[in-house]
């Protein structure tokens, strides 16, 4: 006998950009357990010839704009993950990690890709809980 999957809670920001394609950007499970799809540095006046650090922090503002609307909170983030078109860009990118997270420091990985959509140089996403 099959049981039913448990209903998710998709979540929306519309501070975030909106998924290009068939995903959300987040959910939530019904433990709080919250997963955040991969962010892009979409948004404001940052593009793919911008400074990483620059993409690095519209990428994370992007995520923590989920995270909020969640009803999450930065210190509740539990892992994020960062995705680099180069390794060689990763002082900058911890740089503004640390501003982003202050304190906090969630568990991390970073990986380098070989391309990123719209030829960005940086992607994050990340997990945590929230408590609606």
């Amino acid at each position: 006998m099959s049981r039913p999957a448990p209903a998710l809670r998709r979540v929306t920001a519309p501070a975030a950009p909106a998924p290009f394609g068939h995903y959300a950007q987040a959910t939530v499970t019904p433990d709080g357990t919250l997963w955040v799809s991969a962010q892009l540095p979409v948004g404001g006046a940052v593009t793919a010839g911008s400074p990483v650090a620059e993409q690095t922090r519209q990428a994370l503002a992007n995520v923590m704009s989920i995270v909020e609307a969640a009803g999450s909170r930065a210190d509740w983030v539990t892992r994020v993950t960062l995705y680099l078109t180069d390794v060689s860009d990763w002082t900058s990118v911890d740089a503004v990690f640390g501003e982003v997270f202050g304190s906090h420091r969630p568990a991390r990985s970073v990986l380098q890709v070989a391309g990123l959509h719209h030829g960005y140089r940086v992607s994050a996403e990340a997990v945590g809980w929230c408590v609606r």
